[in-house]
């Protein structure tokens, strides 16, 4: 039960981040905002959100798992209903231009600062309560949410983008209050704190090991080369295919669905299963992930980019879970609580550069940011295979 619900106020969040990432571009558009705009935005709101994240974990011992993921799920909800209605103001004239901007940016990166409270809280929850060999499968119950937030959001937001842009931001109002009542009623309070060993003055004190920073550096690489195709892939459809905004939103999304579904496959069918250990995955995931963004980058056929979204989601969902693992059982116990936090904030960090690298790629040519996102990920995959076999 325990698992469900934090299963539960992680899938309201990934609806919702899924929605945003599928309209944001043809909003941005629609409202005569530029891509780099639209970039600066996604990035500076993930500067802030990993800040918060890190802060967030370090202060789970004292507040409590529970207590943060409300405010996490609280902040998530009113700072979306904030953000939906400046879009409002921006889509019918009442602001525009760089006002339209500066404000957008300052309402979402508020909304950031609270709501980066919900996967700290939500993971330290598992890796608390979870026995080291379990971790991972322990991780991917409950961050599988974000797959299944991938498959339902971009539908959700395809069917609701029919009666406006603005309708799917509003709507996953319901999901986020929805979480948080659940929380808030049936989640038990579970926190144990890691105590300082004597002769520490801190329970975070000291650096991480090599091998767990470049766990950690291998997690940030995922999501700065998703980011950076989703940034520009409803740029690319609208450009190189005359895709209008509403149609591309709705291509984007149906793409992210195939991903999505890919991923959750292999996260139930292999990863919580034990089938396959986490280091075994990351070898095979990796590399997967290098050819999936080459394929995006060369494509010239829709079937071709389904198939690589396909590949994406097969390789996200087994190299994400694994590498969180293998980051939280390889680390110092009085040290749980800050890698935590770090793993948790990746998503963000990948977001902070991707955004803007993919602005400044798109504009040299429109395939260049997925054709980089596969060199990147090539050569974290051979950065990681080598450190597995040498520990291995």
């Amino acid at each position: 039960m325990t698992y469900l619900i934090l299963f539960c106020a992680l899938l309201a969040t990934a609806v919702g981040q899924s929605v945003f990432l599928t309209v944001l571009p043809s909003l941005g558009r629609e409202a005569g905002l530029t891509e780099w705009q639209v970039a600066v935005m996604m990035s500076s709101s993930a500067f802030v959100f990993a800040i918060g994240a890190n802060c967030w974990s370090r202060v789970t011992g004292k507040y409590g798992h529970k207590r943060l993921l409300m405010v996490g799920l609280s902040g998530y909800t009113i700072g979306t209903f904030i953000f939906a209605s400046l879009w409002w103001a921006g889509l019918t004239g009442i602001l525009g231009g760089t006002l339209l901007f500066v404000i957008l940016l300052l309402a979402r990166s508020m909304q950031s600062t609270v709501m980066s409270a919900t996967p700290p809280s939500a993971v330290g929850y598992v890796v608390t309560m979870s026995e080291q060999r379990h971790r991972a499968s322990a991780i991917s119950k409950v961050t599988s949410a974000n797959n299944l937030g991938q498959v339902l959001g971009p539908p959700l937001a395809g069917v609701l983008v029919t009666f406006g842009l603005l309708t799917p931001l509003y709507g996953i109002l319901v999901l986020t209050i929805i979480a948080l009542i659940l929380v808030w009623r049936k989640l038990p309070a579970f926190d144990s704190q890691v105590k300082p060993q004597t002769g520490t003055s801190s329970p975070d004190a000291g650096p991480v090991s090599t091998s767990v920073r470049l766990f950690i550096i291998g997690c940030v690489c995922l999501f700065l080369c998703m980011a950076m195709m989703q940034q520009s892939l409803a740029f690319f459809l609208m450009d190189e295919n005359g895709a209008d905004t509403v149609y591309a939103a709705q291509l984007t999304g149906s793409a992210m669905m195939v991903s999505a579904i890919f991923s959750l496959v292999i996260q139930f069918g292999i990863v919580q299963r034990h089938l396959m250990r986490p280091e075994t995955l990351i070898c095979l995931a990796v590399p997967l992930l290098a050819i999936a963004y080459l394929i995006i980058a060369a494509h010239h056929h829709t079937a071709l980019l389904y198939l690589a979204m396909g590949l994406l989601g097969l390789g996200m969902g087994a190299a994400y879970p694994s590498l969180a693992a293998l980051a939280t059982m390889r680390c110092l116990p009085e040290r749980q609580s800050r890698v935590t936090g770090m793993i948790t904030a990746t998503p963000a960090m990948g977001y902070i550069v991707g955004p803007p690298l993919s602005a400044l790629a798109y504009h040299v040519d429109h395939r260049y940011p997925f054709a980089l996102a596969g060199i990147i990920m090539l050569i974290i995959a051979v950065l990681l295979i080598i450190k597995i076999k040498s520990e291995g």
